[in-house]
């Protein structure tokens, strides 16, 4: 058993699902997006918390239903989102995780290079809740 927030690197990634998931404010998403089409919200403070990686979840269920909904469904019904699908299997980046409540968090510790990701547009209910 480890500590709350406790970080653990994963060395074997054939041990993670092949997809995690990430879920940004289409503007950032572009703001975030370089020119070769990489993703990169590491260390930013409009989304992370200027965080050293990127949040991830092991299943879009648990981006709802522990993440999106909690965190974010207070945002602007107007704002769009985009989930991003992430194979794991793609990224060359440092991966670890860490255990909230009894939910695991993926922690991607590079930038998400093109070709590792797929994008999708999230609808809202009228009271926010994201429709993941």
């Amino acid at each position: 058993m480890f500590k709350k927030g406790q970080e653990i690197e994963i060395t074997n990634l054939s041990l993670l699902p092949k997809n995690v998931f990430h879920l940004v404010p289409k503007e950032l998403f572009d703001k975030f997006i370089d020119k070769n089409g990489n993703y990169d919200c590491r260390y930013k403070k409009e989304w992370g918390n200027n965080s050293q990686f990127i949040h991830t979840t092991p299943t879009k269920k648990q981006l709802k239903e522990r993440v999106a909904d909690i965190n974010w469904s207070k945002y602007s019904i107007k704002k769009k989102f985009l989930l991003l699908k992430i194979n794991i299997k793609k990224i060359s980046a440092k991966v670890t995780y860490s255990s909230i409540n009894g939910n695991t968090y993926h922690h991607i510790w590079g930038k998400l290079p093109k070709g590792s990701f797929q994008t999708v547009k999230v609808g809202r209910s009228k009271d926010g809740r994201f429709c993941i």
